[in-house]
């Protein structure tokens, strides 16, 4: 079964999101900015400042999209991650993966429960020292 063709755009816009967006945080980049206003105002003069400001700032509108399109790529991923591990940890609640998602109400409420059993914990830990020491 072939992709949808919205499927193909959406992967291609994130392939050219990632190449510009990573780029544009090179150094050298950077430099080459600089140099394009700098000639492009002495080339064309004061008077092509206004032609300038608006090439930058839609360029600036543009990259600042891309990164948060790549920024938002990276932290779905990492939730992923830690997701994972802590599915894979003896004694962790499964209940915590995908906390990202929860209301303030429900943060709260696994807040709460976590400090529960973990007094629950402690009070086990002690009671087998305090039986020892009888």
């Amino acid at each position: 079964m072939s992709k949808s063709f919205g499927l193909r755009c959406y992967e291609f816009g994130c392939r050219v999101s990632d190449m510009v967006a990573n780029l544009a945080a090179h150094p050298l980049a950077q430099i080459l900015v600089i140099v394009f206003c700098a000639a492009w105002f002495l080339l064309l003069g004061p008077a092509a400042t206004a032609a300038l400001t608006l090439v930058l700032s839609v360029a600036a509108i543009t990259l600042t999209q891309m990164v948060l399109n790549q920024q938002k790529r990276h932290d779905v991923a990492l939730h992923l991650k830690i997701d994972e591990l802590i599915h894979a940890m003896k004694g962790a609640r499964d209940e915590i993966m995908g906390i990202e998602g929860k209301s303030e109400a429900e943060l709260e409420e696994l807040r709460l429960t976590g400090d529960e059993a973990e007094q629950e914990l402690v009070r086990r830990r002690t009671k087998p020292l305090a039986q020892a020491a009888e």
